[in-house]
């Protein structure tokens, strides 16, 4: 049997889990499984196709050694094992084969945790996730693979993707515009609400209980499986969720990361917009001795750097 034929019938098969789990929760694990491995398998197939016949397959070959084939030196593969999602996002990139790896991650990220981490597991909150295979498989399907995604993939998978993603992107929009209603203490928090995922059951569909109030004021539900959030619940991880990537380079390179320990309440401190995600306080940026700024790790109640604090404390 053929790598494409595999990736559609592993994709056919997550699909008819997600229909069947709505009586039976127990099938968006094997849901999630099938799909991914289904995504996973077009991307084997698009190297496959691209591997030279004399070479054994060598870009979908985990391991690769060189051999002379017709005075050649042809890299070929060796052994049965095949790459990886990191071996598929590096050769990929090598080839200048475009794909939404951001789309990716977070599919990868849920298939994770929907196994390991997420307290409960509702046919509604496997829907985004769906969304987000509904587009990497169409645009892959016609980009990469220069085929009709529902020819490739058949009138009822086809039917039942676009349906789940019309379903959820409704949803979402909904979802998106009564949190657009509440007052925010910036655009920055109401962005990292709008692509919150709930803790229990991983659904980024999250909404205020009442409209038109200060957000700082609310309570959010999760509409997938109606877990109710306090604002201080959510908007702490909200934010470090979506400075995630910021903040790993500011670890890995140096630099300023771009949220701080609040020196008020000790929740997430927007450094560059000068306020306090969680209790809307302001702190001093600039020290009063010294004038340089004052950089993340050292705001403090007071106006002072570290520095000027440590000199000052030692004249007392």
């Amino acid at each position: 049997m053929s790598i494409l034929k595999n990736a559609v019938d592993s994709i056919a098969l997550g699909l008819e889990d997600y229909e069947t789990s709505i009586a039976d929760e127990r099938r968006i694990i094997s849901c999630t499984r099938n799909i991914y491995a289904g995504i996973l398998l077009l991307f084997k197939h698009k190297l496959s196709s691209l591997s030279d016949p004399n070479t054994d397959e060598a870009l979908i070959k985990e391991r690769v050694n060189p051999k002379v084939v017709d005075n050649k030196i042809l890299w070929v593969g060796k052994g049965k094992k095949t790459v990886d999602y990191q071996n598929i996002k590096d050769r990929f990139e090598s080839l200048s084969i475009n794909v939404d790896w951001n789309r990716i991650n977070k599919i990868n990220d849920y298939r994770n945790n929907i196994e390991h981490y997420f307290s409960t597991s509702r046919h509604e909150a496997v829907q985004g996730w769906i969304s987000d295979s509904f587009i990497i498989i169409r645009d892959f399907i016609s980009e990469q693979l220069k085929e009709d995604p529902k020819d490739l993939l058949g009138s009822d998978s086809w039917t039942t993707l676009v349906a789940v993603h019309e379903v959820y992107e409704r949803e979402k929009a909904d979802c998106t515009s009564s949190l657009e209603t509440l007052g925010f203490f910036s655009e920055t928090i109401l962005d990292a609400f709008v692509s919150y995922s709930c803790k229990e059951c991983g659904s980024d569909l999250i909404y205020p209980d009442e409209l038109n109030k200060e957000a700082i004021e609310s309570q959010f539900v999760c509409k997938a499986c109606d877990v109710t959030y306090s604002y201080e619940e959510i908007v702490s991880p909200a934010i470090e969720d979506h400075y995630y990537a910021e903040t790993y380079l500011a670890m890995k390179d140096g630099g300023d990361s771009p949220i701080a320990d609040c020196p008020f309440c000790g929740g997430a401190y927007l450094y560059e917009e000068k306020i306090c995600a969680e209790c809307g306080e302001s702190a001093v940026h600039e020290c009063e001795l010294c004038g340089n700024d004052i950089p993340p790790e050292e705001l403090s109640e007071d106006s002072l750097c570290g520095c000027c604090s440590h000199i000052m404390s030692k004249n007392d």
